[in-house]
């Protein structure tokens, strides 16, 4: 016997002759053994407590199309996140994510659970970086299947070593076979597969390296922590003093001979694929499943042999992974208790790219019971303000959560504002007339529906609307007064009068009456007090139409006119004038109609109004008819846009800012000329208009277009796909076409002008309207009381409507239709 191996043998003779000597040693060893054994369980029990307190649920919708390579950069980004420090390691232990698919029914979620001592900011950056448009939600973990209710489930583990790896190159999406398995569930049926993961240890890498190490070379692997290391030391020992002295002749024989390496091709497959693992990161990874019925009815005996077939079915859908390795199913006692508990003991080492295969986003585009993100969120332009004296803030950013505001200055190139009903425009534009009003501009705002402008008085504070505020509404007679007539260019305030009518009327409107209503309009204001209230008698009242036309002297002109008028047969006059006073009959035998702009002196300053006055005009199609709203909608704008084109005589740094809101602007837009150059021009007199519909085909395709290329700041909220896709051309290439369509209630896709650049398109988030003041009774008689100072009107009527007012119950959603408005008897003064 070798020397070596004598003095060996003599040395472990006297150790275990030493231990036969000393037995208590024994009791001593199981005592220590025992006691390291408990005290490592509770440390991972408090460690584990520890990761379930303060733990997340990000709940993830994947976008429209998903990228397959996604799922890797996601991982990759989260083994860095989740390898703690050594401090960190020693006081918490290694914390893990759980990646969970989740059935109800037919319904899919799809989550990953996060611990408490991970903080949910890096891992949101990190899905939101490896699929860009998905959607992420933080909300409270839930058990994923009710802990009581019967289940059935298993854990699935690789046959064979780590260094052997699962098929990854699949040409279709691998959890297809999963989601197929898991659409036949009923509705009182749910299951869930968990993923859990964390990054491998240095140990677990260095025993995988060494095993690969041995695949390639065709040796054991050797480590002297490894007790099976020892094991084979003593074996080899034991050989070694029995058996001959030369054992190196039997390694090339015949047997032997296969197992050199270069000798079998699969060894040398597997010694590649092995080599490929060893690449990127390292996951220790552990797999359940389970399904359970959530339902009442049913016992164990008729539930189990259903529930078994599905949970089979599921766990045969990762056979898709099946390659050199495959994985195979294991036990699992209480299937509900240990999903919920997400508790993670030791698993399987896979690569990222396994991973990845594993545990990541549908790529179908089509996926039964999965809902997809809608529009994808994009960060605002660094450019963009975010709040300040000269701006009003619009909203929040998706991205980022801070506030993003439009500069007043960058408001002159007007703001379109476009979204379908209950999208959230109301509330937009309620935030920006009441950062407007309390900024001091002027404002002007048009409603066709009645609600917007009830918004703004049960918000604003009584102090603002003293000595500013007018108030034109059907509800309150003794308001506002507004001759459509009075102006001082005579030719522009016609000109804005039959263009109005004849956009209006237009499917029975034809030169004859154009002519007509111009001649009638012109002739009255060549006397004072002219209103549209007096064009029917003079058509139809000679001796009334005597005391306009007995001292015209043009011929060619007004007399002319009138002559032909004279002595044109009564049966042909009639046809002449009979639809001009059929239109204006439909309006103004309307006691509000003919109060309101029947007053031969306006108590509308328009000047003042736009020099930091507030003028809201409450004109409900519902209340005073389509045709009525849309006029005298009309008129106000004309009214404004004369008194902004006078603006001319005012030096420009001078002007002050002001901005029409117009909501349902399709009926409105009625002025002579183009929508393009009075949007063109309004930016020199510094008048923005804020123009908001619901859809494109409101518009004609003029004012499409004039929309498109001068009101530069857009605002979109969900619209048809047919709007989307004309749409989408201003929003490119940040927000797509589906973006667009797929916005949901309060976002919107936004791209504003910045000290007159256009900057990329982003998403917000608009912000609740603002609280209620309680002084609604007080801002309308304050608004009565303006009225009231420049008319010799009853006060008393103007009392009366203010009561009738103040019946109504202030909404607390601009945006909800719905709303009923009930009376409130208690608020009336």
């Amino acid at each position: 016997m070798p020397a070596p191996s004598q003095w060996l043998l003599h040395a472990v003779q006297g150790a275990v002759g030493w231990c036969v000597q000393r037995p208590w040693l024994l009791a001593v060893l199981t005592l220590t053994i025992a006691a390291a054994a408990a005290a490592r369980g509770i440390v991972a029990s408090r460690r584990h407590a520890r990761l379930l307190r303060d733990a997340r649920l990000i709940t993830i919708s994947p976008p429209p199309e998903v990228e397959a390579a996604g799922a890797g950069v996601l991982w990759a980004s989260l083994a860095e996140i989740l390898r703690p420090g050594l401090r960190r390691r020693l006081r918490e232990g290694r914390a893990h994510v759980a990646v969970e698919y989740r059935w109800a029914g037919r319904q899919l979620q799809i989550g990953i659970w996060l611990p408490g001592t991970v903080a949910d900011g890096p891992v949101l950056a990190a899905i939101r970086g490896a699929w860009p448009g998905v959607a992420c939600q933080v909300t409270d973990p839930t058990p994923p299947l009710p802990v009581t209710a019967p289940a059935v489930g298993g854990a699935l583990a690789p046959v064979m070593a780590a260094w052997f790896p699962l098929e990854t190159g699949h040409d279709a999406d691998p959890l297809r076979t999963l989601i197929q398995a898991a659409a036949d569930l009923h509705a009182h049926e749910a299951a869930c597969v968990q993923v859990l993961a964390r990054p491998a240890t240095y140990r677990q890498i260095t025993g995988l390296r060494r095993g690969v190490q041995a695949l390639r070379t065709g040796k054991p692997a050797h480590s002297w922590l490894d007790p099976l290391t020892w094991l084979r030391g003593a074996l080899n020992l034991i050989l070694e003093l029995l058996g001959p002295a030369d054992r190196t002749a039997h390694v090339a024989t015949g047997r032997h001979q296969t197992h050199l390496p270069g000798a079998d091709p699969q060894h040398e497959r597997d010694a590649r694929a092995a080599v490929d693992k060893l690449a990127g990161p390292q996951w220790e990874v552990a797999l359940r499943y389970a399904v359970a019925h959530t339902g009442r009815g049913g016992t164990p005996h008729t539930l189990t042999p259903r529930l078994s077939n599905l949970a089979l079915g599921i766990a045969s859908s990762f056979g898709v992974y099946a390659g050199r390795n495959r994985l195979r199913r294991l036990r699992l006692p209480h299937p509900a208790v240990v999903l919920a508990a997400r508790v993670m003991r030791r698993g399987f080492l896979l690569n990222n790219t396994e991973l990845s295969a594993l545990a990541g986003l549908p790529t179908d585009i089509a996926v039964p019971g999965l809902d997809r993100a809608r529009a994808k969120p994009m960060p605002a332009p660094v450019a963009v303000a975010t709040g300040g004296r000269t701006t009003k803030v619009l909203g929040v950013a998706q991205v980022g959560g801070h506030k993003v505001a439009l500069k007043a200055a960058d408001a002159r190139q007007h703001v379109h504002v476009l979204g379908s009903t209950g999208s959230g425009k109301s509330t937009l534009l309620l935030n920006m007339i009441l950062e407007d009003v309390h900024a001091r501009r002027g404002v002007i705002v048009i409603d066709p529906k009645g609600d917007l402008v009830t918004d703004v008085i049960d918000r604003l504070p009584a102090k603002v609307a003293d000595k500013r505020l007018l108030l034109i509404d059907p509800d309150q007679p003794a308001g506002a007064t507004l001759n459509p007539l009075q102006g001082n260019d005579h030719d522009l305030v016609v000109d804005h009068i039959v263009s109005i009518f004849g956009k209006i009327f237009a499917k029975h409107w034809g030169p004859r009456i154009d002519d007509t209503l111009r001649m009638a309009c012109l002739t009255l204001l060549r006397k004072a007090n002219a209103t549209l209230t007096l064009v029917p008698s003079l058509l139809q009242d000679k001796q009334f139409r005597a005391a306009f036309t007995r001292d015209l002297d043009d011929p060619e002109g007004l007399l002319g006119f009138w002559q032909w008028f004279e002595n044109t047969p009564p049966p042909l006059r009639s046809q002449v004038i009979g639809p001009v006073l059929a239109r204006l009959r439909s309006f103004l035998t309307r006691p509000f109609v003919g109060q309101t702009i029947g007053a031969p002196r306006s108590t509308v300053n328009m000047g003042k109004v736009l020099d930091g006055g507030i003028l809201l005009a409450r004109l409900p199609k519902g209340q005073i008819g389509e045709e009525t709203s849309r006029l005298m909608g009309s008129f106000i704008l004309a009214s404004a846009w004369q008194a902004a084109t006078a603006r001319t005589r005012i030096a420009q740094d001078a002007r002050r800012d002001a901005v029409a809101y117009i909501d349902e602007s399709h009926n409105f837009l009625n002025l002579p000329g183009s929508v393009g150059d009075m949007l063109a021009e309004a930016r020199g007199y510094r008048f923005g208009l804020v123009l908001a519909h619901q859809n494109l085909t409101q518009m004609p395709r003029e004012t499409q277009l004039a929309l498109s290329a001068n009101a530069r700041n857009k605002v979109l909220f969900s619209c048809a796909p047919e709007d989307a896709h004309q749409l989408a051309r201003h929003t490119m290439r940040e927000l797509s076409e589906h973006d667009l369509s797929h916005l949901d209630a309060f976002q919107a896709a936004c791209r504003l002008v910045v000290d007159g650049r256009e900057t990329p398109a982003f998403t917000l988030h608009t912000l609740p309207a603002k609280p209620l003041t309680g002084q609604g009774t007080a801002v309308r008689q304050a608004a009565l009381a303006n009225a009231l100072s420049g008319t010799q009107s009853n006060p008393d009527s103007g009392q009366a409507a203010i009561g009738r007012l103040a019946r109504v119950k202030p909404r607390s959603n601009p945006d909800d239709p719905g709303e009923a408005h009930p009376t409130d008897t208690d608020s009336a003064t």
